[in-house]
């Protein structure tokens, strides 16, 4: 072979070599770009003090007896066999607002071996025991570990709670607030929703503490960010069981949204998803843990996806000296668990209508 003729196909598969090698630097560098980006979306785990060490509300807690408080709050520890169990929390901060009521508390187990995963949602008014501090609303928790524990503390604590209430430990979190939840569905193009009857609320709150009109048709409609949040906190055209049902659909129509667009496509864009949303949500998953729940979720379908709530029949309102809602069906929620955790039982009761 001629010398010119030796370094002209040296010279091609130097091209070709730099060719194929931009698109991989150039995705390198937009996952370079996305870590930064999950990194300031995690915080470090907190471990709540003992009962001795933590710091008492100034009032006796109501309804609060011996029982309620225990010796110590133990660490969560994941389930063996793939199993794990995360809450999604979605605050109603406003402008202005550091520290808010958790607006939205969904519990969801995933069972890796089956890919299976179920949801359960708790009305915000639930009167639960808080461990340490007793009795108060399930909403009430987060910020109730943020100001009197510390700053980080109120997932933690929130945790503990829905963990001690449900019998099952809680490994995680991931926390959005108002503005990340509308970024993330503007962000992946609106969401379809199938609104199974005409809905008005003449009194749906605004974020200046005032009030609106909303309407939605019955039927499939595609939602962007803002009225996708509207639709998911409306609740006094029924209640907040009905609240609560909505908030699931739509978050099975934000997972359907991702698959219809596919995981490649999302791949080559994930900077743009982080970028938008990195400032908006907490959570206390690791990298590597959310890498191990991203490939779960391209096995997961759709008919996997279980949906279970606390209905109006396992609960009394009890209206003085504020309105809160006492579970009276303890059997009932174990129930629920059990058909969540364990795919074997048979399912009765308690289970949302499908979608």
């Amino acid at each position: 072979m001629t010398h010119p003729r030796r370094r002209l196909i040296i010279g091609i598969l130097m091209v070709t070599l730099i060719v194929a090698a931009v698109p991989t630097i150039w995705i390198g560098a937009k996952w370079q770009r996305a870590l930064r980006n999950v990194n300031k979306m995690i915080v470090t785990p907190v471990a709540l003090p003992t009962a001795t060490a933590a710091p008492q509300l100034a009032e006796a807690p109501i309804d609060a007896g011996p029982d309620d408080v225990p010796a110590s709050i133990p660490t969560a520890v994941p389930e063996p066999g793939g199993a794990m169990n995360i809450l999604l929390l979605g605050t109603d901060a406003r402008l202005g607002e550091d520290i808010s009521r958790t607006d939205t508390i969904v519990w969801v187990h995933l069972d890796g071996r089956t890919n299976r995963v179920s949801m359960l949602s708790f009305p915000r008014d639930l009167w639960v025991n808080v461990p340490v501090y007793g009795k108060n609303k399930i909403n009430a928790v987060y910020p109730l570990g943020e100001r009197k524990i510390g700053l980080g503390y109120g997932p933690a604590l929130l945790k503990e709670t829905v963990g001690e209430l449900v019998g099952q430990p809680i490994d995680h979190f991931v926390l959005i607030n108002f503005d990340g939840f509308k970024t993330l569905i503007d962000k992946i193009g609106g969401i379809y929703v199938d609104v199974p009857k005409a809905i008005d609320d003449p009194a749906y709150p605004t974020a200046d503490y005032r009030t609106m009109k909303i309407h939605f048709d019955a039927g499939r409609q595609l939602l962007d960010g803002d009225r996708a949040l509207i639709y998911s906190r409306t609740r006094h055209a029924d209640s907040d069981f009905g609240r609560n049902q909505r908030q699931q659909q739509v978050l099975l129509a934000i997972f359907d949204r991702l698959r219809e667009q596919g995981m490649l496509s999302q791949l080559t864009n994930i900077d743009h998803y982080t970028d938008a949303i990195s400032d908006y949500i907490r959570t206390d998953f690791s990298r590597s843990e959310m890498l191990s729940l991203a490939s779960m979720g391209t096995k997961l379908q759709a008919e996997n996806i279980q949906r279970y709530a606390i209905d109006p029949t396992m609960v009394v309102e009890r209206r003085q000296p504020s309105y809160v809602l006492l579970l009276n069906d303890k059997k009932g929620l174990k129930r629920l668990v059990s058909q969540m955790v364990d795919p074997t039982v048979a399912s009765a009761g308690g289970e949302t209508p499908a979608r």
